[in-house]
């Protein structure tokens, strides 16, 4: 298996990591496995032999990599021009048009490529336009690590819950929100605080707006609402109520209440996302940066499932999905 890697910041730097770390393990599974190119947003290094990932790790820098010149091309350049069993898309989000990410995957599908991507943009905007360009090139779209970072929500339903309903949808989708809140009920610091604290671990977008304000959470209401209700969602479908109201006093009067405020969204009839009063016994009730999403079923009940939403634990996701795919490639030879 040819593998490409587009984009090369925090989650591509540890995706080739823990590659590495597995590699033994890969090349049993497949002799011929190999990264043979690895793009970020300047250009890109490309070995038909395979990159050295033992030499890249350490230096994590893609111009200094010795066995390979660093082209100054885009990737959209690269997945025109050569062929890869697998391209891992993980550039940054982009909810507005979904590029440059949606381009890549939409040629590699053409182009009959199996594709994993973390990316929530494309899927926000064309989940099911992509899913069909798949189906018809007989190959994957598989994006576990969209929702709820290591948290394993659409494997699940895809392998454990194939003769059962999936009626509802709630969960914890944003771990940023979840951290300001947490520091809010538990410490008593004021949101700007909490909110200062997150962006100095990097917990937070770009801009931050995008978790505080829950644009982020309902980007995943609406992947988790296509992917898995079978709805043909947008992100104007989901109504959104972010947390930038929450004060002290609102945390305080919860608190003696015996609840705590969480950002919640939600996929039943409607696509909502909201803060809201939780019982500190219920099992979505994680503090943190944790994510939880529970499901409700109409024969196993409710299923909860709690993991960490973002950071390099998303690696397992998207491992994951390698795994799969080398198993489907396995299957078709």
């Amino acid at each position: 298996m040819d593998v490409a890697i587009l984009g090369f910041g925090f989650l591509g730097k540890n995706l080739v990591k823990y590659l590495t770390i597995r590699w033994d393990e890969l090349k049993r599974i497949d002799p011929n496995f190999k990264v043979t190119a690895i793009a970020n947003s300047k250009g890109y290094i490309y070995d038909s032999n395979g990159i050295d990932l033992f030499q890249l790790s350490e230096t994590q820098d893609l111009t200094s990599y010795s066995k390979a010149p660093f082209c100054f091309e885009q990737a959209a350049t690269l997945i025109e021009r050569e062929f890869f069993d697998c391209v891992f898309e993980l550039t940054p989000t982009n909810v507005k048009n979904g590029e440059p990410g949606l381009s890549h995957i939409r040629k590699s599908l053409s182009r009959g490529m199996n594709v994993i991507t973390a990316n929530k943009g494309p899927l926000v905007l064309a989940y099911n336009e992509l899913v069909s360009l798949a189906k018809t090139n007989d190959c994957l779209l598989l994006f576990e690590a969209t929702v709820a970072g290591a948290v394993p929500v659409f494997s699940l339903v895809r392998e454990s819950l194939q003769g059962d309903k999936v009626i509802r949808i709630q969960g914890i989708l944003n771990g940023t929100t979840n951290y300001i809140l947490s520091r809010m009920y538990y410490e008593g610091v004021s949101f700007d605080i909490a909110l200062r604290e997150a962006q100095e671990k990097g917990l937070t977008e770009r801009d931050f707006a995008y978790d505080i304000d829950g644009i982020d959470a309902a980007c995943k209401v609406v992947i988790l609402a296509n992917a898995i209700m079978g709805r043909k969602a947008v992100l104007s479908d989901v109504k959104i109520s972010g947390i930038r109201g929450i004060n002290e006093e609102a945390i305080s009067l919860a608190k003696k209440s015996g609840y705590a405020i969480k950002l919640i969204g939600e996929v039943e009839k409607d696509l909502r996302v909201s803060p809201r009063l939780v019982p500190l016994s219920h099992p979505l009730c994680v503090n943190g940066t944790l994510n939880s999403v529970q499901f409700i079923c109409d024969i196993a009940g409710e299923i909860t499932l709690v993991g960490h939403g973002s950071g390099k634990e998303t690696v397992s996701a998207l491992l994951n999905d390698l795994y799969t795919t080398l198993r489907a490639q396995a299957i078709k030879s």
